[in-house]
């Protein structure tokens, strides 16, 4: 899954298929984090810091989108890339833990999946 920016500042989710030809990725960098409680509070529109890799170890989250889309995430494979415009909201809907893995400013997903 991927979500990502539009030039009018909105956020949308996109469904990727990794292809096998796929190539290894350089990591910048990669950290863990582990959230407790709910999500029960105000909703936090924000962007994500960096093009980065998000994997739910375990747990699940909903992402909401500027288009009213929600997305239930679980241990899924999720590249935020929506470093520009109005964000998402990530609502915690169970403890989770999950880690995160930064690539270069110049990746490109959906190239990366493509396998080219």
């Amino acid at each position: 899954m991927r979500v990502y920016s539009l030039p009018d500042g909105g956020s949308r989710v996109e469904e990727l298929v990794i292809s096998p030809k796929a190539k290894p990725i350089t990591v910048t960098r990669m950290t863990a984090s582990v959230y407790n409680g709910t999500g029960a509070r105000a909703p936090d529109w924000h962007n994500t810091p960096r093009k980065q890799f998000a994997i739910n170890m375990s747990g699940t989250l909903e992402v909401e989108l500027t288009d009213g889309t929600r997305r239930k995430i679980g241990s899924d494979l999720v590249f935020l890339e929506d470093t520009t415009g109005k964000g998402h909201v990530t609502r915690q809907l169970s403890p989770i833990t999950n880690v995160f893995i930064q690539v270069p400013d110049d990746f490109d997903v959906v190239a990366w999946a493509k396998g080219a």
